[in-house]
């Protein structure tokens, strides 16, 4: 009699969990596809992210740049780009030999126009220690210059130029300020002269 009573039981919870199973099977019908849209955003399908890249930038059998960044976002559909939300570091090179750095807070680069736009604390050194500050700044990959129409500061060894607009090979080599707004001349023994 305890066999059967045990029997008959658990047939019951068969059937109950039977039922109940098929009770939420037949709530999960096809979702409102308005619903399902409303979950994400569309602009978003289109963007591929990767965190802690670095890219090669080669010529022949040499190393022209190398640029990393913490953040990276890539654009497949709408847009032909990247992003760097989280800045990028580039450093430059001639051969074997490092010629300069750059480095901004944030970046974009357009594929289809070859440019790099950088913005936020953008630093650039060169291999004579002169330093470059500005908010933002162009690479032109194509033409290999950099060049920006805002405020700049350049710090060489003897001096700290402020100007607006710069102009310059991408290894920050060979520079013109469009217009120099003043020259404070640095004694590194002394302070300033």
């Amino acid at each position: 009699m305890k066999f059967s009573t045990i029997k008959s039981v658990c047939h019951k919870s068969f059937i109950i969990i039977l039922c109940s199973l098929f009770l939420m099977l037949n709530g999960c019908q096809e979702n409102d596809m308005a619903k399902v849209k409303s979950m994400f955003n569309e602009k978003d399908a289109d963007v591929e992210v990767a965190d802690s890249v670095k890219f090669t930038y080669k010529e022949g059998a040499y190393i022209r740049a190398i640029v990393t960044g913490k953040t990276i976002r890539r654009y497949t559909n709408s847009q032909n780009k990247l992003e760097f939300p989280d800045g990028l570091l580039v450093k430059f090179f001639e051969q074997l030999n490092l010629i300069s750095v750059l480095k901004a807070d944030y970046a974009e680069n357009n594929d289809a126009e070859q440019l790099i736009k950088v913005s936020g604390n953008v630093y650039m050194e060169n291999s004579r220690y002169e330093i470059m500050e500005t908010q933002e700044l162009t690479w032109n990959m194509r033409t290999k210059k950099v060049f920006t129409d805002k405020p700049i500061k350049i710090k060489t060894t003897d001096n700290i130029i402020y100007g607006v607009g710069f102009d310059s090979d991408e290894d920050f080599s060979n520079y013109t300020i469009r217009k120099v707004n003043g020259i404070v001349a640095v004694d590194d023994a002394k302070g300033f002269k």
